[in-house]
């Protein structure tokens, strides 16, 4: 039977999720764009920024400290809305009216309900954003469907990270593999984060599912939350943020997280104590979060600037090391430090992102596959375990 879930429905259920720092998607728009090559602009074409601005970004990515000199050489003013979870984002933006916000975030695992469903996002006129070429991206950011379709850009894509294994060397080995976390010794030990967008995807490929990922019918499903609740059976606790986690590792309630991200042992290590992140056997997640502009911006000078300077090698460098997360522009890698280049393998970005490729949300409905209204009643049932 066909399982739809209206608009309402999905960010209802959503609305349990939190986020730490980053990680999580979205688009849409409507308007042509101008007939130049991709890549090309003319710099007399762009237009010069100044005046208020207003964006919704994630904490620690908001670029006050990078674009600090930018802001006082053009005279522009940024006022950030901090974002909780990505339904803050989605919930703002898809009133009849909604608020002039110049720039928002979102993560690629929204971009189908971002642009096809919602709308809301404006298509964007590349002649504005001149770094957004292919000598300043790695291919896999460039052109590719998660921002760009029919013609249309709708989004700059940011920042990207892999989700995996983070784990506290002092309280158990190297995990190899995510088996690992079973061990009876680490029973309690274990954590999961409120994250569906970093767990449901690694669970999929645990249950030899992950290939299916996000479209896997209702028995395969089952057979994920099946495999996942050992897991479960291990855990301590199914955190709301990331901010918890930091605090259980911190006082060392928790040796590991099921699926986390690079920046936790960023954080760890502010309080003093070591984790670290690996990538066990059976792989790892892949998220990428980018820019876009909402319907009723009210800034576009301002905003096709922010976002031409924000994929720039030298604010890219910057940001990533505040946030241990890995950068969009190939001209960036040279410019970061050698703890934050070994976190990827930059030689072969292409290679990460056709292993791990970026997933969207499971279907809003479907005659045949599980939807994510199923998989949302999958998860709190997982959770209330």
């Amino acid at each position: 039977m066909k399982h739809i879930w209206s608009t309402d429905d999905i960010l209802n259920a959503a609305m349990g999720r939190r986020s730490f720092l980053g990680g999580l998607a979205a688009l849409t728009g409507g308007v042509a764009l101008a007939p130049l090559l991709p890549g090309l602009a003319r710099a007399a074409d762009v237009k010069a920024p100044s005046g208020d601005m207003e964006i919704m970004a994630w904490e620690g990515w908001e670029l006050t400290d990078e674009l600090a000199d930018w802001r006082k050489a053009n005279g522009v003013n940024v006022a950030v809305t901090a974002i909780g979870n990505q339904d803050d984002v989605t919930i703002r933006f898809r009133v009849p009216n909604p608020p002039p916000f110049d720039l928002a975030e979102y993560n690629q695992g929204y971009a189908d309900l971002y642009i096809d469903v919602l709308k809301i996002a404006k298509a964007l006129d590349r002649t504005q954003i001149p770094n957004y070429n292919p000598e300043n991206l790695f291919d896999v950011f460039y052109d590719k469907p998660t921002w760009y379709r029919n013609g249309n850009l709708y989004g700059i894509p940011y920042a990207w990270g892999l989700n995996s294994i983070v784990y506290n060397p002092k309280l158990m080995a190297k995990p190899t593999t995510y088996k690992d976390l079973l061990k009876p010794e680490l029973k309690g030990k274990i954590a999961f984060v409120d994250d569906t967008l970093a767990t449901w995807p690694i669970a999929a490929r645990l249950a030899g599912l992950g290939d299916k990922f996000p479209n896997v019918t209702p028995d395969e499903m089952k057979a994920i939350f099946d495999n996942l609740n050992l897991y479960r059976a291990q855990s301590r606790i199914v955190s709301p943020t990331y901010g918890d986690i930091v605090s259980l590792f911190v006082s060392g309630e928790i040796a590991a997280l099921f699926s986390g991200w690079t920046g936790v042992p960023v954080e760890t290590a502010k309080q003093g104590v070591t984790t670290e992140y690996t990538i066990p056997e059976e792989g790892a997640g892949t998220w990428c979060d980018a820019w876009f502009m909402p319907p009723a911006v009210d800034n576009p000078a301002a905003a096709y600037a922010f976002m031409n300077m924000a994929i720039s090698p030298e604010v890219q460098a910057k940001v990533v090391v505040r946030n241990a997360a890995g950068v969009v522009s190939s001209k960036a890698v040279p410019l970061l430090p050698p703890e934050t280049r070994a976190l990827f393998d930059y030689s072969d970005v292409a290679g990460i992102f056709k292993s791990s490729p970026l997933l969207g949300i499971p279907p809003l409905e479907s005659d045949k596959y599980a939807t994510y209204a199923d998989w949302v009643n999958a998860w709190n049932e997982f959770k209330a375990a």
